[in-house]
């Protein structure tokens, strides 16, 4: 069974290509010459993308290194030419200016094939840096924005920048610096300048425009206050990709106890009021305070404020505890019989660490704790929302509705049938995804269902053409109908937690999806990042509970 199937959850973060200066070796190919016939070129590249001429060291020339392809073609020589009259280049390649800056095009040819390519002349830049080093954006709102890249010297090299985007289906950036949101997520925006030797960078967080208040919470509240003194309150608004952080406080009774439109409380008459801080969709959180007689002066003050960590509990649904019959110390000599790895250090894990690993109580926080979520249960995010998740993400572009139906349809998280559909497929492009013609019929595979590594589309259309997924649609029921049947709610070990996809408390020793003692939480650190794309979703958490352990809280 493919292992990828169920949250195989390995990113390979995209590094940023590398320029021709580094790679036009292995571009070079050699063709087979039967008997004396002429070999025509293919293509022509050059060591350099850009060619620079820099003005302000003394030198006016350099050389173009231009190669054919195939290397032995027998269309040579290459020739060079510049229609303009201030940049000269021979039979060499060696471009000489006039000193006149600028981006001069030269035209490469050899046989029926010619490209061109750019020389700069100008000055060499110093430093490169753009006008801003973080950008939010919105998903759900697909507003353009205009990055600025700054040099210095200030007129150097900014005519011929190159802008990329660490991940397309984040960001888009043009080659005037136009940052586009495609998907939720965070890139990162790159200029680099022609001769490769300066790059700058600019993060780039993309989330939901439409981002609601879960929670607000009073920071520093204290239980009395002196009269005539004064006194700032603080709140702290949940999620922080909240867009409209706005309050308003309030009193209770502003003869007592007056709040500001910033927080600040004054000490009016003896007694109490109720401050209360209101969010603009009506999330409130409020505390009465005391104002004693200015005449007392031996006054302990008392926050009475709980850690904004302990309210955020309070939003976390309560996971539900599961008990079993058996102990941690027996479920660890069990699984030691399994020689499970530690896969970081290619060895085989001691004791001590494959009990910590197997001990839910020492995932009970971070990242962790999401290796408990139960992917069984839906979590209240809209097709709408879904739909922003998936825009730029190819073929699944729009299939919010058909994600949310299929989950529903056979229980499981929309959030996690929605990612997992991402990962496989390569953000909507994979070949698999965009439809493999099977005797004569065009078929979907959304998931990597069947598609043994031996030969992923071969294998993966194949289970697809047996299944009837002639469409995306019907790729992406059949998929999640597939997944809930053999793994999330199958009866014989409804493993619907990455902990128990991993140990399987149910049937220890059974259907484990892996021999890395780790594989749970690392697969939980991507969970929580990609579910992070989704602050107001609900998530429900099951944790085994072994014989002699007690319930303990989330963080």
């Amino acid at each position: 069974m493919k292992k990828i199937l169920i949250l195989l959850f390995i990113l390979i973060a995209a590094a940023p290509c590398a320029n021709a200066a580094d790679d036009y070796r292995a571009k070079l190919y050699f063709a087979v010459n039967r008997g004396f016939e002429e070999i025509e070129t293919k293509d022509i590249i050059t060591t350099s993308e850009v060619s620079c001429i820099y003005t302000d060291t003394g030198g006016l020339s350099t050389r173009i290194r231009a190669f054919t392809l195939p290397v032995n073609s027998t269309q040579k020589p290459v020739s060079f030419s510049c229609e303009s009259g201030a940049l000269r280049v021979d039979g060499t390649g060696t471009a000489v200016s006039d000193g006149t800056p600028g981006v001069y095009d030269v035209t490469i040819t050899s046989g029926n094939v010619s490209r061109t390519h750019s020389v700069y002349v100008g000055k060499r830049v110093d430093r490169l840096s753009l006008s801003e080093t973080e950008l939010s954006l919105y998903a759900d709102r697909p507003e353009p924005h205009r990055l600025t890249a700054v040099t210095e010297p200030a007129d150097a090299g900014s005519s011929l920048i190159r802008w990329y985007s660490g991940d397309e289906s984040v960001a888009h950036v043009s080659s005037d610096g136009t940052v586009i949101p495609n998907g939720v997520g965070t890139t990162s925006i790159y200029a680099e300048t022609a001769d490769g030797g300066h790059t700058a960078k600019c993060t780039v967080y993309v989330g939901l425009y439409d981002v609601q208040v879960k929670g607000v919470f009073i920071t520093n509240a204290v239980d009395k206050l002196r009269s005539g003194s004064e006194y700032s309150l603080s709140a702290y608004v949940y999620p922080e990709t909240v867009r409209d952080k706005t309050v308003v406080w309030s009193s209770s009774d502003s003869t007592v106890l007056s709040v500001s439109p910033d927080g600040v409380i004054r000490g009016g008459a003896a007694g109490s009021a109720v401050i209360t801080v209101r969010t603009a969709n009506g999330s409130t959180d409020s505390f009465e305070i005391e104002v004693v007689p200015a005449s007392e002066t031996n006054i302990n003050y008392k926050v009475i404020s709980r850690s904004v960590s302990e309210r955020l509990a309070e939003l976390t649904s309560k996971p539900r505890f599961t008990a079993y019959g058996y102990t941690i110390d027996d479920m660890t000599e069990y699984q030691l019989r399994f020689k499970p790895v530690k896969y970081t250090e290619n060895r085989y894990a001691e004791y001590d660490e494959l009990r910590e690993a197997i001990d839910p109580s020492a995932h009970a926080g971070g990242y962790g704790k999401y290796q408990f979520i139960d992917l069984g249960s839906t979590n209240g995010v809209s097709a709408e929302v879904l739909d922003s998740y998936l825009n730029g993400k190819g073929i699944l572009q729009g299939k919010g509705r058909q994600f949310k139906e299929a989950a529903e349809r056979y229980g499981i998280s929309e959030l996690y049938l929605v990612t997992h559909a991402c990962l496989e497929t390569g953000d909507g492009f994979s070949r698999l995804a965009n439809g493999v013609e099977v005797n004569g019929a065009t078929v979907y595979n959304m998931f990597g269902i069947g598609a043994y590594d031996a030969d992923a589309v071969k294998y993966g259309s194949e289970y697809a053409y047996a299944c009837g997924w002639t469409s995306v649609d019907a790729a992406i029921d059949g998929g999640a109908a597939w997944i809930s049947a053999n793994y999330i709610n199958n009866p014989d070990y409804r493993q619907n937690t990455l902990y128990k996809m991993r140990w399987n408390p149910d049937s220890p020793g059974d259907h484990q999806y892996a021999t890395d003692i780790d594989w749970a939480a690392s697969q939980a650190k991507t969970l929580k990042t990609m579910f992070d794309s989704f602050p107001n979703a609900e998530l429900s958490y099951e944790i085994p509970l072994y014989m002699g352990e007690e319930e303990f809280d989330l963080k």
